[in-house]
């Protein structure tokens, strides 16, 4: 279903060249005309729809890739292929990269002579290499972000721990003389009580009244 899709979906793609148009309107109504299950349609148009919306970005990683051939001297139906495979080498990562150079491989057969297919098979595969090399550099750059994050957190969190231990240590300083004069107010007042009751002086005990009369 899915080599059958590709094929329409280059066809598709052969005409929208030619008539130098992005517009899907043209492939719509290429692939509404076809006899074919309505899946195999919805791949191939998906497949068109994301091939022109990318192009620009696709034909970049070709160029970047192509050795000794310029794009616009391959063949109009090579080049399509080419763009084609591209795209969904970098937006579908949940296909196996070669089952889909396999596939472009089978197109050339397909529709172009057996010289094109050592050509697009390897550049392919360096698209292919590039853009996991990137994915790397770009997961690499996000994991270093997320531990210079984490660091910050953790210099904060230490800052914040040693302002408030010091607050505390203030607080509890800023108690302690109130209680220790609270405690000498206190003594003090206990001896002088004690030194007033000490320096008073004793009475004398009245003489005992006996209580037998004298005869």
């Amino acid at each position: 279903m899915r080599h059958q899709g590709r094929s329409y979906a280059l066809q598709a793609l052969y005409q929208a060249e030619l008539l130098e148009s992005k517009a899907m309107k043209h492939a719509d109504r290429f692939l509404d005309q076809l006899e074919t299950s309505p899946e195999v349609k919805v791949f191939a148009r998906e497949l068109v729809e994301g091939t022109l919306l990318h192009r620009k970005h696709i034909d970049r990683y070709l160029r970047r890739n192509l050795e000794h051939w310029k794009l616009n001297r391959l063949s109009t139906t090579v080049r399509n292929i080419l763009r084609m495979a591209a795209y969904e080498l970098y937006h579908h990562p949940e296909l196996s990269h070669s089952v889909i150079i396999n596939e472009a491989v089978e197109l050339c057969k397909d529709f172009v002579d057996d010289s094109s297919h050592a050509l697009t098979n390897s550049v392919l595969q360096r698209v292919y290499d590039q853009i996991i090399a990137e994915r790397k550099t770009k997961a690499q750059a996000k994991s270093e972000a997320g531990s210079t994050g984490e660091n910050s957190e953790i210099t904060t969190l230490a800052d914040e721990n040693s302002t408030d231990e010091n607050s505390e240590i203030t607080t509890l300083a800023d108690e302690n003389p109130a209680d220790e004069n609270s405690k000498v107010t206190t003594l003090a007042a206990e001896n002088s009580t004690a030194e007033n009751s000490t320096d008073e002086p004793d009475k004398e005990m009245p003489a005992p009244v006996s209580l037998y009369r004298r005869k």
